[in-house]
């Protein structure tokens, strides 16, 4: 049975990531070494299910410039659709200044750049492109117009909607909620939209019936060395972790949303579409930098071949 349509709308940024022994507190002057990468949610997410054997269409918008050019080319050498990717003349492209610690911990500031200029009617032209048995993922780093329009999409196409909400901003309509298939916030961004503090699976699942309340069908929390934890109106599961040695913990999100939504794609058991999601970040935190990071299919299925994982309930 072949895989179905998968379509990603969100950002790109160029990433000049610093390499630095530690973080530096406020003041503190520190030296790293400079690397130049690929990166930005969206695009982040769309590379890690090309990288997976899937050829997903990507929506964004690029500035015509050095940084547009590079990043349009790394899209298109991973395997990413680009003819859904807008460069326009006289805007700059999107940047998000990294800075990653020898423990993997990282800060990070974005410049949305042409990110920002995507707007209701730019969405719109996309439209033609959304099968019905399509999965549209999204991410919350678009103008939430943009968004709110996207959603809205959904009652006329029928497509099955996952909504990563990162980063978190308020604004978002509640009819846009409750076209949502599946929300996949982290801890931290589930803590912004409940209230509830996510440290353990009780605290989770807390999380996971607040976010159903604003009208997703169904809630994924990553818990990062804790796994992740599913729930839906007919019952909930949790799957640990896969344990790894952590160098960047950039964009492991983004690695398993692109992942997951992939193998939702490749019609893919939930549990394990939820599994193989947590390979794909468990193996992205072992190599620096974003979309260089994401693993080949063949990578990730010989790496599930070594490891165990527990459904935790």
């Amino acid at each position: 049975m072949s895989a179905r349509p998968l379509i990603f709308f969100g950002t790109t940024n160029l990433d000049p990531c610093f390499q630095v022994e530690r973080l530096p507190t406020p003041g503190e002057s520190v030296m790293g070494t400079l690397i130049r990468y690929a990166g930005g949610k969206g695009a982040n997410q769309a590379v890690a299910a090309a990288r997976l054997g899937l050829q997903p269409h990507f929506y964004t918008r690029l500035g015509d410039d050095d940084a547009g050019r590079f990043l349009l080319q790394s899209l298109r050498e991973a395997g990413v659709r680009a003819n859904t990717i807008t460069m326009s003349p006289g805007e700059v492209s999107g940047s998000a200044l990294v800075m990653v610690s020898d423990d993997g911990s990282n800060m990070i500031v974005i410049d949305p750049g042409a990110n920002l200029n995507v707007t209701p009617d730019m969405v719109e032209s996309a439209a033609e492109l959304i099968e019905r048995d399509a999965i549209v993922v999204a991410e919350m780093g678009m103008p939430i117009e943009a968004l709110n329009r996207l959603f809205e999409m959904k009652r006329d196409k029928g497509f099955e909607l996952v909504f990563n909400p990162a980063p978190v901003r308020p604004g978002l309509s509640s009819a846009a909620w409750k076209s949502v298939d599946c929300v996949t916030p982290n801890q931290k961004e589930a803590f912004e939209l409940t209230g509830v503090e996510v440290c353990d699976l009780n605290s989770a699942a807390n999380a996971a019936l607040k976010l159903l309340d604003l009208g997703p069908r169904a809630a994924l929390i990553t818990l990062g060395a804790q796994g992740a934890y599913y729930a839906d109106a007919t019952g909930s599961f949790a799957l640990s972790a896969f344990p790894v040695k952590v160098v960047d913990t950039t964009a492991a999100g983004d690695a398993f949303n692109g992942a997951f939504a992939a193998s939702l794609a490749q019609r893919l058991p939930l549990r394990e579409a939820v599994r193989r999601a947590l390979a794909v970040g468990a193996l992205c935190v072992t190599r620096r930098g974003a979309q260089i990071s994401m693993p080949t299919a063949e990578a990730v299925d010989e790496f599930m071949k070594s490891q165990t994982i527990l459904e935790l309930e």
